[in-house]
């Protein structure tokens, strides 16, 4: 919804790698003091301009007794759920806070009555914002409840538009698309007569329609990057209005019949060739009783991971540490650098950096006396997939590794065959299709030849689509896909992952090694990987290789009929039961 672009858009998550379209993705921000020096909280309200998108950025900050400052940022216009500052100051001249978990920061200088701040916003990119201080910020209330469903090609989503009106009576709406699991996507409301107007800053989209004489019905267009689509929106009582909240019955409750003790570990005190600017922070859960146990590491796919791999609330990580622990196995999960509680910088990060994180995690374990150093598995999801072979192919100490949708083929192959897949699977026809193969091709060649990703080179691919009208590019995610993929092409980690060939690895790795992929991955497809994977197995002579096609899951071993990634956050299971006995009887049989 946020853009219908999730029909051509290729994910190239490897389990969801940039939240780029919005480096912005989760900005939330809070209010300051009033009055300086006095116990007194701030509002301030800034806009954040990201291309055609303006998103309001609200802080709330709140003054300690010991003269420090604790707040929240919160998005109004996105996800609006205050996110804490790991670190904010304010002074007289300036303010200052940063977000570890989103790669965020800011720095920003106050002006002379301190009513208005000015700095760089930092989240990959860098955004020139200006604060203003407001009144203090009050809840509005909830006064209607509107949903509908709008078909934009072969997609469908199901809309909930919620109304509120604040303390001066000026109306705002916050919308809940449960087909994407966005939640609290704020707006404005405007009525003026029967016509009514919302509008969806985060998404430069509006919805504008004539509010029929019964009141009951809004006939409406959804009208984004020049297209118009139908959105009939009918009120339901307020009581009916459906919670935005996820439903997760997998995720584990404490209390837990099990040890878990959180880490921190700097990679130069591991060993001085790792970066000292890299502090990796994690989770190890262990059994009752003395030890040492065998332990599995967990590494995580593409994209800023924290220790629990978290996508749309769904905590994979828990549930298989919570799983094997109690089987008898130590579990160790962390955060992807500068992600969460861990420090170093994510943005810059490739594959071989991750490898080398894991690396230190490795070898920390095999420190811990609770654990046994010589029975430790890797075992990695996606991109950590990749990542464990790699560390496994350079230690001889590695008891075993295990991929969950690991890949077998190079990060071209990946991107071709699974924007392909993900979109035929949305129902794009075959013409559209090609049409983004020309433009993906056209992009690893130039990757290849090293020539930029400039704004010339994203208007020569938008010339692709020169044929289809606004309506179609939008109806079929191809509005703004050039610019996205040439912002994707450029980053360090794109680049190592298009031209790494993981077969490289896995004909070094000679342990024990179990493949799992599912039969609906569109992702990391069964058919193009398991057989790449094999073949290296073989090259490496690896006699202890078992290698599974589990019927029916997606690239999250989620029981689902298509695979199609839009699917993720409306399935509840997090991850098929399944899965975890393969892990544990394969675990079991070699270590215990």
């Amino acid at each position: 919804m946020a853009q219908t672009s999730s029909n051509a858009t290729f994910d190239l998550s490897l389990c969801s790698r940039w939240i780029i379209a919005g480096v912005v993705a989760i900005l939330l921000l809070t209010p300051i003091n009033q009055c300086f020096g006095q116990e007194k909280s701030e509002t301030w309200m800034g806009i954040l301009k990201v291309g055609p998108q303006q998103l309001r950025l609200q802080l709330r900050l709140k003054p300690e007794k010991d003269g420090t400052y604790s707040g929240v940022m919160v998005s109004l216009d996105q996800v609006a759920t205050p996110i804490p500052f790991d670190k904010v100051e304010r002074t007289a001249k300036q303010l200052t806070f940063e977000i570890k978990k989103l790669g965020v920061s800011f720095a920003g200088d106050m002006n002379a009555d301190q009513t208005v701040v000015t700095g760089v916003f930092t989240q990959g990119l860098n955004f020139n914002v200006e604060f203003k201080l407001v009144d203090d910020w009050k809840p509005a209330k909830h006064i209607e409840t509107w949903v509908g469903k709008m078909e934009a090609g072969p997609k469908h989503f199901d809309f909930q538009f919620r109304v509120f009106v604040n303390f001066q009576g000026k109306k705002s709406i916050q919308l809940d698309s449960f087909t994407e699991g966005i939640n609290g996507l704020e707006g404005g409301f405007e009525q003026k007569g029967d016509r009514v107007t919302m509008t969806i800053p985060a998404t430069a989209a509006k919805v504008i329609g004539k509010l029929e004489a019964d009141g009951k019905v809004i006939d409406g267009t959804w009208i984004q990057s020049g297209a118009k689509l139908p959105l009939v929106l009918k009120r339901i009582p307020i009581e009916q209005t459906k919670s935005p909240e996820l439903k997760r019955p997998q995720t584990p409750k404490p209390p837990f019949d099990y040890e878990s003790d959180d880490f921190k570990v700097q990679s130069s005190s591991i060993d001085k060739k790792y970066s000292s600017d890299v502090v990796l922070a994690g989770t190890v859960t262990t059994p009752k009783g003395q030890g040492p146990f065998p332990a599995v590491i967990l590494t995580s796919g593409s994209g800023p991971q924290d220790r629990d791999e978290t996508i749309f609330e769904h905590r994979p990580f828990l549930v298989i540490a919570d799983y094997l622990t109690k089987k008898g196995f130590a579990v160790v999960r962390y955060d992807d650098r500068g992600i969460g509680e861990s420090k170093g910088s994510f943005v810059d990060a490739t594959t071989a950096d991750l490898a080398n994180d894991l690396e230190v995690v490795f070898e920390w374990t095999q420190q811990n006396p609770k654990i046994d150093p010589e029975k430790i598995v890797l075992a990695g999801h996606s991109e950590g997939g990749i990542i464990g072979p790699i560390v496994a192919s350079r230690n001889a100490d590695v008891a075993g590794v295990i991929l969950l949708a690991g890949t077998g083929v190079t990060g071209r192959e990946i991107v071709l065959n699974q924007t392909r897949k993900i979109a035929a699977v949305a129902g794009l026809p075959d013409e559209i299709l090609d049409l983004q193969d020309e433009l993906l091709r056209l992009a690893l060649t130039r990757s290849n030849e090293n020539l930029p990703m400039d704004e010339a080179f994203a208007n020569s691919l938008n010339g692709i689509f020169a044929d289809l009208s606004e309506d179609e590019k939008l109806k079929y995610g191809l509005n703004d896909v050039a610019t996205k993929t040439t912002m994707m092409f450029k980053s360090k980690w794109m680049k190592y992952f298009l031209e790494f060939d993981p077969a490289t690895a896995l004909s070094r790795t000679h342990c024990p090694v179990l493949s799992l992929i599912g039969e609906n991955d569109l992702q990391v497809d069964p058919q193009l990987n398991m057989p790449a994977i094999k073949s290296a197995m073989d090259k490496a002579g690896n006699q202890d290789f078992t290698q599974i096609l589990l019927p029916g899951l997606n690239h999250l071993f989620q029981k689902c009929e298509t695979g199609s990634p839009s699917n993720y956050v409306i399935i509840e299971e997090t991850l098929d039961a399944t899965v975890l006995s393969e892990i544990s009887w394969w675990l079991e049989a070699r270590f215990q």
